[in-house]
């Protein structure tokens, strides 16, 4: 299986996730009841630090509480009287979150991985990530299904403990159903987006990503992705911060992806606006979630309009380019090799008794 697989299987088990909620959640539910914690940390790197970052604002709204997203290596203290930890890892092996973990090991915590990994041994509680296996390096499937599971968590731990009403609770649901249901034909439409502008793509040598809100940390992970798959320098921005300076710095050769904000948001007309600046600099700039418009460089997407559903919406044409790019330019595994050299030197990933990492070399799964 590749990448555009897993991007197709991402509609089914987001479907699957939300049938399956109450016990996906029950393990939190129960540890959060025991602890009654007064501070969430969720701990993590990578695309399960990027899943987490946009998860964590949902979760402190639903939950009322604050909520820490800290990758493990700057995890230097935990405050609150009653700290509750999650530890979010795809692989269950980061070697970087494993010592963390021993670190604080008094601290209450529930491990959250796709697989059950090394981090789930030095838990007591653990819940899945429900996405099934993901082979290939740059995970897809899993950094929507770990958004979409922490705000699962939220959810049912909200609604069990009163901090939820009902009504708001199914207006929630509602609204997650509604985005899970319009993902296939959101996929669809981005590879035929994708598919118009291939040869362009093919030739990008840095991109710039901008993002307001929720869509900051959307385009995180989007950089994120381009960077492991294109292997070109990219760079996500906060809408207004790229307007204090990094602007300047819009080349020719300098793409742009901007993550528009929806109808009545009054930044919308003003990113649209440096849209159209940064395409008479260089034409290889797109909007997502932009305008219903004829140019085909903006890919329109079904929105619900909520931010918390964006990382649903957004994610897929950042995730569909990383996909079939590097097939094209038959450079798909070529982050993988890398990183099995770097895992080998520098010990990235918790390795089995016979010494391997438990990975699989992409296309053999």
């Amino acid at each position: 299986m590749n990448m555009m697989d897993y991007i197709r299987e991402q509609p089914d088990v987001f479907a699957r996730a939300l049938a399956n909620r109450a016990s996906l959640a029950a393990p939190f539910v129960e540890l959060f009841r025991a602890v009654e914690p007064d501070r969430l940390y969720i701990v993590a790197s990578g695309t399960s630090r990027n899943a987490s970052a946009t998860a964590a604002p949902f979760m402190s709204q639903v939950l009322g509480m604050d909520v820490t997203v800290s990758a493990p290596s700057r995890l230097y203290a935990v405050y609150g009287q009653r700290p509750l930890m999650i530890y979010v890892s795809q692989g269950g092996n980061s070697t970087n979150t494993i010592a963390a973990m021993e670190r604080f090991a008094a601290i209450p915590s529930l491990a959250m991985t796709g697989d059950r990994g090394r981090i789930c041994d030095l838990c007591q509680h653990y819940t899945a990530i429900p996405c099934g296996p993901e082979t290939v390096g740059p995970k897809t499937k899993g950094y929507t299904m770990t958004i979409l599971s922490l705000y699962l968590l939220a959810l049912e731990t909200a609604r069990a403990t009163g901090r939820l009403s009902e009504a708001d609770y199914e207006t929630y649901m509602s609204t997650l159903t509604a985005a899970g249901q319009a993902m296939a034909a959101n996929v669809e439409s981005t590879v035929a987006w994708q598919k118009v502008n291939d040869e362009a793509q093919r030739g990008l040598k840095a991109a710039y990503l901008v993002g307001k809100g929720q869509a900051l940390r959307i385009a995180q992970e989007g950089a994120l992705k381009l960077q492991e798959t294109l292997l070109i320098p990219t760079a996500a921005f906060d809408f207004e911060e790229f307007l204090h300076g990094p602007t300047s710095s819009i080349k020719p050769d300098v793409a742009g992806f901007y993550l528009v904000p929806p109808e009545g948001d009054p930044d919308r007309r003003r990113m649209l606006d440096l849209m159209a600046y940064h395409r008479s600099v260089c034409p290889h700039v797109y909007t997502l979630a932009g305008p219903d418009a004829a140019d085909p460089r903006d890919c329109t997407l079904q929105v619900t309009g909520q931010w918390y559903t964006q990382p649903f919406e957004y994610i897929l044409p950042m995730q569909v380019v990383s996909a079939a790019v590097p097939a094209e330019l038959g450079i798909e595994n070529a982050s993988f090799a890398t990183f099995h050299k770097l895992d080998m030197l520098l010990n990235i990933k918790f390795k089995g008794a016979d010494g391997e990492t438990e990975y699989v070399q992409p296309g053999t799964h």
